[in-house]
């Protein structure tokens, strides 16, 4: 599948959820059980947060690119780059 690509510029904004709220819902929720979200981060990675202690559980033994868009944010306020990430990875 193509890479999703979203500059994200610095400031006082809030952090953007990778994964938008109605495929949270429509899945686990978004507390990172079902792990149909998992993306392989391509760019970007130092713009977000820091896997969660149910993303190191879900994810352990997986490469450290690969994340759960439902537990991962982007942006502190500070940084400004843009995130690229690919979805399903094998």
């Amino acid at each position: 599948m193509a890479p999703f690509h979203a500059p994200y510029p610095a400031g006082p904004a809030a952090q953007v959820d990778v994964y938008t709220t109605w495929n949270k819902v429509w899945q686990c929720g978004g507390v990172g059980q079902c792990g149909t979200c998992i993306v392989e981060v391509k760019e970007g990675a130092e713009l977000l947060s820091e896997r969660t202690a149910v993303e190191k559980k879900k994810l352990s033994g997986k490469p450290e690119s690969w994340r759960l868009a439902c537990q991962t944010l982007v942006g502190d306020g500070e940084k400004s780059g843009a995130v690229t990430v690919a979805t399903k990875p094998q």
